[in-house]
């Protein structure tokens, strides 16, 4: 039904989020772009054939967005792994996908286009579902979906060097959020806990660590 697309570092200044990333893994992510109308910008690091980190910040360049900027930005101290997006696995639809959360009382939210432009002036375009309670706060281990087209998927063109090995969390409710991951076909280590955390383990020049 469904793969691990990203996992999302968000960040109060995206200097600041890049360099924790890289004294921690070994490598620098590379610039990715603006966000227009949404406050942000990005840079990346591919982390296998399809799937990457996104580390995502407020763009000084742009002016303030007339909604909070997502995955709880502006409320950060420091930078912070918030969320992961999912990709429909071939044959499959970002609707497809979308049924299927909801389906277990999940509502990802509506499905909206968005657009930004690389440091070589390529226009890229995407799909992905916008959800008020998560894309707000970063949803932790309840995903976003997240559909390329016909664009370059950024793993392919981002500096390699770094594989994800496994996603891990707790959730207070984990009934749930198992059966969650299993309607959509990811498979994801949670345990029980009084709040949502989210973590990643990666193979990096550094070793294997831990992103949290």
């Amino acid at each position: 039904m469904a793969a691990i697309d990203h996992i999302v570092v968000a960040a109060p200044d995206l200097e600041a989020g890049t360099a924790a990333v890289e004294a921690l893994v070994g490598m620098r992510a590379a610039p990715g772009g603006p966000h227009p109308g949404v406050g942000t910008r990005n840079t990346l690091l591919s982390l296998g054939d399809d799937v990457y980190l996104e580390i995502i910040a407020p763009d000084p360049e742009q002016p303030a967005p007339a909604n909070p900027r997502p995955f709880g930005i502006d409320s950060l101290s420091g930078p912070k792994l918030v969320t992961f997006a999912v990709h429909a696995s071939d044959g499959e639809t970002i609707d497809d996908v979308v049924a299927a959360m909801r389906v277990c009382g999940e509502d990802p939210g509506e499905i909206i286009s968005m657009s930004r432009v690389k440091p070589d002036g390529e226009e890229l375009h995407w799909s992905l579902t916008l959800s008020p309670a998560g894309l707000a706060e970063g949803a932790g281990l309840a995903p976003f979906v997240i559909e390329w087209g016909d664009t370059t998927h950024p793993a392919t063109v981002t500096p390699t060097g770094c594989t994800l090995v496994s996603l891990a969390g707790t959730h207070p409710d984990t009934d749930h959020i198992r059966a969650l991951h299993a309607a959509i076909g990811i498979d994801i280590d949670v345990n029980a806990g009084d709040s949502v955390s989210l973590e990643a383990t990666l193979d990096t020049p550094n070793g294997r660590v831990t992103l949290r």
